[in-house]
């Protein structure tokens, strides 16, 4: 996938050293740049521990109203200690048909844009174990069940 930032995959490693990230979150960002996502990070102004990795052109499964859309995930300064919870998509993101789905009716501001809040929590959390690239599949599979 082509993004749309003007830098390359380096480039855009170069742009995050000043955020100070921590150093797993930064290998497993790689990793999903290598696998082709187009990825921006934040730190949270108001909250110097949050920080909000964007998901450029995140592909949806069949049986939404788009094919793509923006996906933010909230993580801090302890990932991967401190669990991943929730996701946020741009607002009007619906299941074919336009019903709104389960635990997704809230909108939030964040970094000054508005998002659709996916109200969708992961009952464990192993760091060893999990990570952003294993949360995604839990988005995945939450955005696959169509509720």
């Amino acid at each position: 996938m082509e993004c749309d930032f003007g830098l390359s995959i380096q480039g855009r490693l170069e742009d995050r050293m000043g955020l100070g990230l921590p150093a797993q979150l930064e290998s497993d960002l790689r990793v999903l740049e290598e696998q082709g996502h187009c990825i921006s990070v934040h730190r949270n102004s108001s909250n110097a521990n949050q920080i909000h990795v964007i998901f450029e052109k995140y592909s949806l499964p069949n049986g939404w109203n788009k094919k793509v859309t923006r996906l933010l995930v909230n993580t801090d300064v302890s990932y991967p200690n401190s669990k991943i919870d929730m996701f946020w998509v741009e607002p009007g993101l619906a299941i074919d048909g336009g019903k709104v789905p389960q635990a997704a009716e809230s909108v939030e501001t964040h970094m000054g844009q508005l998002w659709q809040r996916f109200s969708w929590h992961v009952q464990k959390w192993n760091p060893a174990v999990d990570n952003i690239i294993t949360y995604l599949g839990t988005i995945d599979e939450r955005l696959r069940l169509l509720q």
